[in-house]
């Protein structure tokens, strides 16, 4: 879920800075999401990440490479598209539940193979890592996701900033990056 998490951090990013000045933030945002790139492609190179594992870690890593370009095209085009169409935003939507399951099977794959640490450690470590950045993206939007659905059922009642009101109002006026929806 972290691919996910990622892309729709930068989206909200982007948005925080000016529309005229947005042209190096967009560009740090997209060289951000490419450095995931490089040590899933530097550890799959390792000829000791072909060893033995009993659990498919290297093709859930192959496939996490997938998902991670994926990530980069998202976000991409969320930092230079303004408006961003609803095709798009649907699209994303399934992205993120594909990585929703990746990032699960990931993190259930790396826990039962514990003997790989042994026979593959930096594949091993890698896949834990993204495991428990996977695990901590999807907590942090089950937290968000009643917040999101109370307000989808009742607009502005969650949050409404033009009159001033909404029930994370008070905790979000001063600091406006802790609520978006």
């Amino acid at each position: 879920m972290w691919y996910y998490f990622v892309a729709h951090c930068a989206y909200h990013f982007t948005r925080w800075f000016p529309k005229d000045s947005r042209g190096a933030v967009r560009i740090t945002v997209i060289l951000f999401s490419l450095t995931f790139i490089i040590p899933q492609i530097y550890v799959i190179k390792l000829d000791r990440s072909s060893r033995y594992c009993d659990e498919p870690l290297l093709n859930i890593s192959v496939a996490g490479i997938v998902f991670t370009f994926a990530m980069a095209a998202f976000t991409f085009l969320f930092a230079i598209m303004e408006p961003v169409p609803w095709q798009l935003k649907i699209a994303f939507h399934f992205f993120g539940f594909g990585s929703l399951i990746l990032g699960m099977v990931l993190f259930a794959s790396t826990f039962a193979s514990a003997v790989c640490e042994n026979f593959t450690p930096e594949l091993y470590y890698l896949c834990l890592s993204f495991g428990i950045f996977s695990v901590l993206a999807t907590g942090f939007l089950i937290i968000m996701l009643p917040f999101w659905l109370v307000n989808y059922l009742w607009p502005d009642s969650v949050l409404n900033r033009r009159e001033r009101r909404g029930i994370c109002y008070e905790p979000v006026k001063c600091c406006t990056c802790l609520w978006h929806i």
